[in-house]
Formats: C-alpha cells, sequence, structure tokens
C-alpha cells in the first residue's frame, strides 16, 4: 500500500504527472483500487517547516498559481440512483446511473447512501466499467469495503468523485463545491500536482484584508480569498499573515 503521508523536498511540490498510461483497467469484484496517477488522490505530503499538501489532479483548465482551489461540480444525473437489492458482504453495487461516465471516473470516489436501507453508509469505490447511463451498471468496492448493511430497490446512492480529482479555480460568485487547497504550480488539464492545505501560502486577495483576521473565498473575485461576510459561502480557509488591499 502506498504510504499515507509523505516528507519530502521543496521541489517536489512544484512537479506535476501525467496520467497512468496504460490506463488502469476495470479492477472487478475484490480488485485494487483503478489509481489513475502516479498517487493516490489526496496523498499527503509534508515539509520540514509544516506546510502541507496533498496530491490532486487539475480540471477542465490549466491551474493558476496562488488561485484557491475547489472540488469539481458533482454530476447531478449521478446522485440519488436506485441499486438492485444486494446481500451484506457483497462486494459489487448494481445500480440505475443517469449519465454516461467514463470507465473508472468515479474511482477513487465514493458511492454513498441516501435513502434507507443502508443510509449515511460510504463506501470507497475501486473502479467500474464505462456507464451507459441505465440498469445494471457495476460499482466495485475498494478492498476493506463489503456491504454493510443490506440494500433494497429503495435504497438511493450518490456517486461522488474524489474531492482532489479535477480541481478548478474557485468561482467568483457562487461556490459549487467544497475548498481543497492553493494551486502552487500550473499544471495543464488533467496534470497530477500538489496543492498547499497548511501553512504560509501565497493566495490571491480580494477585498482589504486585516492581518491576523480570518478570510474565506472572496465572492467576486474567482480564485480569490478575501473577508469573511457571511459563513454559509464563506468558510474559514485561514488567516491573513498580514494586510493588504
Amino acid at each position: 500500500m502506498p504510504d499515507p503521508i509523505l516528507y519530502g523536498p521543496e521541489s517536489e511540490v512544484f512537479n506535476d504527472y501525467a496520467v497512468v498510461s496504460p490506463a488502469p483497467g476495470n479492477p472487478g469484484s475484490g480488485g485494487p483500487v483503478a489509481y489513475r496517477h502516479v498517487r493516490p488522490f489526496g496523498t499527503q505530503l509534508v515539509l520540514q517547516d509544516g506546510r502541507k499538501f496533498r496530491f490532486a489532479a487539475s480540471g477542465g483548465s490549466t491551474l493558476v498559481i496562488g488561485n484557491l482551489l475547489s472540488a469539481g461540480v458533482l454530476t447531478a444525473s449521478q446522485q440519488d440512483l436506485t441499486p438492485a437489492a444486494a446481500a451484506v458482504g457483497a462486494r459489487q453495487v448494481s445500480l440505475t446511473t443517469g449519465a454516461s461516465s467514463a470507465i473508472n471516473l468515479f474511482a477513487e470516489g465514493y458511492l454513498q447512501a441516501s435513502v434507507t436501507p443502508g443510509i449515511g453508509q460510504t463506501y470507497k469505490i475501486a473502479g467500474h466499467l464505462l456507464m451507459t447511463s441505465g440498469a445494471g451498471d457495476l460499482i466495485n468496492l475498494a478492498p476493506g469495503h463489503q456491504v454493510r448493511e443490506a440494500i433494497t430497490t429503495s435504497t438511493r446512492f450518490n456517486l461522488v468523485d474524489n474531492p482532489y480529482s479535477r480541481v478548478i479555480q474557485i468561482p467568483a460568485t457562487t461556490v459549487a463545491s467544497i475548498s481543497v487547497g492553493v494551486a502552487v504550480s500550473a499544471p495543464v488539464t488533467l496534470r497530477g500536482c500538489w496543492i498547499q492545505t497548511r501553512g504560509v501560502c501565497g493566495v490571491l486577495g480580494s477585498g482589504t484584508l486585516i492581518a491576523g483576521n480570518v478570510v474565506g473565498p472572496g465572492l467576486g473575485t474567482g480564485g480569490a480569498v478575501g473577508p469573511i461576510a457571511a459563513h454559509a459561502t464563506q468558510p474559514i480557509i485561514g488567516w491573513a499573515v498580514f494586510a493588504s488591499a
């Protein structure tokens, strides 16, 4: 298994990586996770001074250094899905999907039950074949996971991509997903990269920042942090080290 935490040189955080080639195939029932990049999404890298980074992949456009990033927007048509019945111990879940999705698009992501029976259960996804927008699309559960509570056709599932897959600049107005980190390099589309999540970091600012005050997404400027006016739409990202306009 890959190390959950890496300790590396300063230079590593500026590297970016191509997707794995050839791409991993469908792992099947009980198979390993189909990792699409050189490291699992979310792998943590810690530098000697305590700064922390997570391994991610850029989304639909080149990342901008110093931009605050968010997870990609979830596919609405892949939520509230009906499964086939499955007993405790099953390593696969059969779904009636709502959209076509490429092979292993949700690998390293999560299958989350939102309607009883089984409500609240979250399973990590090992991989899947091409989804065809209909009944019979099989989701292979990751090693260590099996159906923990019997599911029926009354259960509903959401397909949730790994939040570090296909990260994007946080929008200027409506934030549509969680904040995940700050870009420290400028990888092009779908390149693997490190994003900073802790410690002193240069981030685009919006509005007047006061030293020592908390900052959140700077609504009005894409990729920025700014003063917090409403916690509902501006969760705390960190603290301003010095005042700036």
